[in-house]
């Protein structure tokens, strides 16, 4: 981006100059303000070549400056000493749960709309991807003593199951 000019310049070397603001209303009614930003129209092939669309059309973009500010401020924030500490605690803790979670039991997408039908649901499926973890816990504890009965395998894992912080029911699911 130059300041000066008010203008953008792609890999290609093409110019994007400013062209107009409108504003976006989306479906929820939220109101954004956009700059669009036109390439400019080039004599030679290779610029005009990387100067328009497939269909003919000036190549464009798009930018939201607020949402622009808000992404340099996050950037900020994880370039940070406190901010890539934080970073590289999630790396370790929280991406492998929702990477076995996607890889293991084929969870990729939430299948319902609003707020506490996709609690309820990610409940379901974190609750699932926990009682796996006990049902592991409990079948190599038994592989360890054989001498344990179905009953007491029962037990231990309910034991584990009610008494721990690691299951998940969603509060809608309470009496």
């Amino acid at each position: 981006y130059d300041n000066a000019t008010d203008s953008f310049t792609d890999q290609h070397h093409i110019q994007f100059s400013f062209k107009q603001v409108y504003n976006r209303t989306d479906k929820y009614g939220f109101q954004r303000t956009i700059r669009k930003y036109e390439a400019n129209q080039y004599d030679d092939p290779e610029g005009y070549h990387y100067s328009i669309t497939e269909r003919g059309n000036q190549r464009s973009i798009q930018i939201n400056p607020h949402w622009e500010m808000e992404k340099r401020l996050i950037r900020v924030k994880l370039s940070s000493k406190t901010g890539a500490s934080i970073y590289a605690k999630r790396k370790i803790e929280v991406e492998p749960v929702f990477g076995n979670l996607k890889a293991n039991l084929a969870f990729k997408r939430l299948s319902v709309r609003g707020l506490e039908k996709a609690k309820n649901e990610l409940g379901i499926i974190l609750m699932a991807g926990n009682l796996k973890k006990m049902m592991k816990i409990i079948l190599s504890s038994r592989q360890q003593s054989q001498k344990s009965s179905w009953k007491n395998l029962v037990n231990k894992f309910f034991q584990l199951l009610f008494y721990s912080e690691v299951s998940f029911v969603p509060a809608t699911f309470l009496p």
